[in-house]
């Protein structure tokens, strides 16, 4: 690369620099410090409501993880002005070609070209991001459920059932497709119908 151009690419990362610097200090002193207890202002947290409580670690969380994000451009923007003092700026460190011009005006503490960082995002959507647990729980109740065994157990979906009885939502009783506390056929069997069965 061109001494004028590398000039220019130093100037911006270093501009970059001062403005990830002058965030990180600006945050350091308007925000969040790193004790709930110092922030709340108050002698204890127990009588505090959750939702306050937890208003305040949710700012604190991310006000952590913007200043995880300034730190980690910093840290960037420092390794790419080191490649530039040694002569390997502008270079992929995943293929070793040449970076676009294009793409480093827009984000000169670039490590990879176009194609290697299109194909490092690719990676991360194969794995969809998902718990491996539901592989195991699928179907719901796979595990617990024995109504296709005729077993009269209390399983999974007999404890779903319990807890659709203190449910304030329509939805879920559109998913009830048994009586409530019948076990077996017999059960049915009303009083008065027994009564009817019987001899006067």
């Amino acid at each position: 690369m061109e001494k004028n151009k590398l000039r220019h690419f130093k100037d911006l990362l270093l501009k970059e620099r001062e403005e990830v610097l002058n965030t990180l200090k600006n945050r350091g002193e308007n925000e969040f410090s790193t004790n709930l207890k110092d922030e709340i202002d108050e002698l204890s947290m127990y009588d505090n409501h959750p939702g306050d409580i937890g208003t305040e670690t949710f700012q604190m969380e991310m006000k952590y993880a913007l200043e995880t994000h300034e730190k980690e451009e910093l840290k960037n923007v420092e390794e790419a002005l080191k490649k530039i003092d040694k002569g390997g700026y502008g270079i992929c460190e995943f293929c070793g070609t040449s970076i676009l011009k294009e793409r480093l005006e827009f984000l000169p503490s670039a490590k990879l070209c176009s194609k290697c960082a299109d194909k490092r995002l690719n990676i991360n959507e194969i794995h969809n991001d998902r718990p491996v647990e539901e592989e195991v729980l699928f179907p719901p109740f796979g595990r617990t459920n024995t109504d296709l065994d005729d077993s009269i157990v209390y399983d999974g979906e007999d404890a779903w059932q319990e807890i659709q009885q203190h449910s304030t939502s329509s939805d879920i009783d559109a998913l009830d497709d048994e009586d409530r506390g019948i076990v077996e056929k017999i059960e049915e069997i009303s009083n008065e119908d027994y009564k009817k069965q019987l001899p006067d």
